[in-house]
This record gives structure tokens, C-alpha cells and sequence, in this order.
């Protein structure tokens, strides 16, 4: 071997490795970007729900529902949409879990406390986007 071809080791793995890197971080860009379409989602149809619910909003109030009441009624609709997408979600992953598995660096495709962390913070993301529809819909006057 001549010393032209001489490299530190560090950079010869980078290059054998460039390629799974680079498709770890474009499906994680894209993780970020449908994570950011689905709180859109949510938050689009849960304050569309809110708007064509003015009428029963004001009742409610009218016969004495509290604000607290009222937001939670908007908050757990966000959370069985997001509930019924989850399930639908994990379903579709695991069947298409194979297809990912060559993308995976030290998880399996099917691993548990994978699909449960995203999960939650798919649940907490949905909690956060409802939560103004929720105040609205609480504060809300009837004329």
C-alpha cells in the first residue's frame, strides 16, 4: 500500500456508513415533517369540531357547564382522534416493519418501547394542539 492511501480509520467508516446515515437523517426529516402535519391535522379538526359546535358549547354553558367542563369535553375529543390514528398507525407500521428494518441502527423494527414512545409523544403533541381550540371554546361568550 502506498502512503497516498493511507487514511485514519475513522474516515474509511464514514464513507461505508454515508449512505445509511444519510437515509437515517431523510426519514427522520420526514418523521418530523408528518409529525408536524398530523398536530396540524388535529388542530384543524378539532377547532373546526369547536366551530360548528358553537351552539352546544353555548347551551351547555347556558345550563351551567363549567369552563373546565367544556374544555375537557374539546380536549378528549383531540385525544380520541389521536387514539383511533395511533392504532392505526402501529397496525400499519408493524405490517410495513420489514421494509424499515435495513434503515434501523440497534432497534429492532418491531420493538415495543419504540412504538410506545412515539405513542405518547404523538399523544402529548395532539394534547398541545388541542389545547387552544380547548381555551377557546371554555372562553367563549354567548351574544
Amino acid at each position: 500500500m502506498a502512503l497516498q492511501e493511507v487514511a485514519a480509520r475513522d474516515r474509511c467508516g464514514f464513507s461505508i456508513e454515508a449512505p445509511r446515515h444519510f437515509n437515517a437523517e431523510l426519514i427522520t426529516a420526514f418523521a418530523v415533517g408528518a409529525l408536524l402535519l398530523a398536530i396540524t391535522g388535529i388542530y384543524a379538526v378539532v377547532a373546526f369540531s369547536v366551530s360548528q359546535r358553537t351552539q352546544e358549547i353555548a347551551i351547555r354553558m347556558a345550563l351551567g357547564a363549567q369552563r373546565a367542563g367544556i374544555a375537557k369535553l374539546v380536549l378528549l375529543s383531540g385525544v380520541r382522534l389521536t387514539l383511533l390514528g395511533c392504532g392505526l398507525g402501529v397496525l400499519g407500521s408493524v405490517a410495513v416493519s420489514r421494509l424499515v428494518s435495513s434503515f434501523l441502527f440497534g432497534v429492532s423494527a418491531t420493538d415495543p418501547l419504540i412504538y410506545l414512545l412515539c405513542v405518547l409523544i404523538m399523544m402529548i403533541m395532539a394534547l398541545l394542539a388541542s389545547t387552544l381550540p380547548a381555551a377557546r371554546a371554555s372562553f367563549r361568550r354567548s351574544h
